[in-house]
């Protein structure tokens, strides 16, 4: 028998992109799958429509809960999942018709438990590649940590047994980098994992995602998430620690953008000066990580003229924030 993939999609305030989500998993050229859809304790209308859609497809299970957040939702989820795989979907993105038999070819033909596609559809990136390789996990986690792979957990797959025997969860007291927490506890018990470069998830840019707005108190748990990354590992190198200066320094940047184009920064202002002082003392980090020379040349230049740079992004109307 064809495997089983559970797909698990957290469902909160998305009652306009809700249903195209899950019609994008219906229509999966791979039919043996399990769609958990778990209502966060939405407050619009997203737990009858996708009450009505359970009703028209016995694949569909329906968890209604007290809003916990997305990792509570995520877990209550895997508490529930039969797969022998899972992969993750938020509820405003949505998928091409290939994205599970990809990923499970990925993980199923190159003998690994964990896949990770290393691109997806969004507003700054159209670019796919057929290229499929393995790597050790250390690689991975270093491409995490710069950027490479994107820390969330959607456009990826797991073993659900690989889960369960090494009790990963989500941290529930964790909403922002939860993701990424994720990803990185699960590369500390595998020795390697697949990669792939083939675009088959679409990121929407939902303006009311938490993801895509500005919040202080999002990006400080990001920080907490990384924080506690540390103490989690059990593989490091060199190349490790350099990359999670550099995301660790790239909150920074973030809150500095974040606070000027939302003229907040007087609001928080010991925050802001704490975030320039750490850029500008911390500028070896960015030198030294393998990243582009416009990226390094764009944290230097967020380092020593911030203000300049946020009026630059406002006439640009830029919004991408690093996550």
């Amino acid at each position: 028998m064809k495997k089983l993939v559970s797909v698990i999609i957290p469902v909160y305030n998305v009652e306009k992109y809700i249903s195209k989500t899950v019609e994008s998993v219906i229509n999966q050229d791979y039919s043996n799958v399990e769609i958990i859809l778990v209502d966060d304790g939405s407050p619009d209308n997203s737990n009858k429509i996708i009450d009505e859609m359970a009703r028209r497809d016995h694949r569909i299970v329906c968890i209604h809960k007290e809003n916990g957040g997305v990792s509570s939702a995520r877990n209550a989820g895997l508490k529930i999942a039969k797969g022998e795989y899972v992969t993750f979907i938020d509820g405003d993105d949505w998928v091409e018709p290939n994205y599970i038999s990809y990923l499970l070819n990925l993980v199923e033909n190159n003998k690994c438990e964990i896949g990770m596609n290393k691109n997806n559809f969004s507003d700054y990136n159209m670019k796919s590649s057929d290229k499929e390789y393995v790597v050790k996990a250390e690689k991975a986690i270093e491409w995490i940590y710069l950027g490479d792979i994107f820390a969330a957990v959607w456009n990826k797959i797991y073993s659900v047994s690989f889960l369960k025997s090494n009790n990963i969860f989500f941290d529930e007291n964790i909403w922002y980098g939860e993701g990424m927490l994720f990803n990185i506890d699960c590369l500390q018990f595998v020795d390697s994992i697949a990669v792939g470069e083939k675009c088959v998830y679409h990121q929407v840019s939902n303006p009311n995602s938490a993801m895509r707005k500005f919040n202080v108190n999002s990006n400080l748990c990001g920080i907490r998430s990384l924080e506690i990354q540390k103490t989690h590992w059990k593989k490091s190198n060199p190349a490790i620690v350099d990359a999670w200066n550099y995301h660790r320094r790239a909150f920074n940047m973030t809150i500095v953008r974040g606070l000027l184009k939302n003229d907040m920064e007087k609001e928080y202002q010991e925050l802001y000066d704490s975030c320039i002082h750490n850029l500008q003392n911390q500028l070896w980090v960015t030198l030294k990580v393998p990243i582009s020379l416009r990226e390094k040349l764009s944290y230097i230049a967020w380092a020593m003229i911030p203000e300049t740079m946020s009026r630059r992004c406002k006439t640009k109307g830029e919004t991408h924030w690093v996550e």
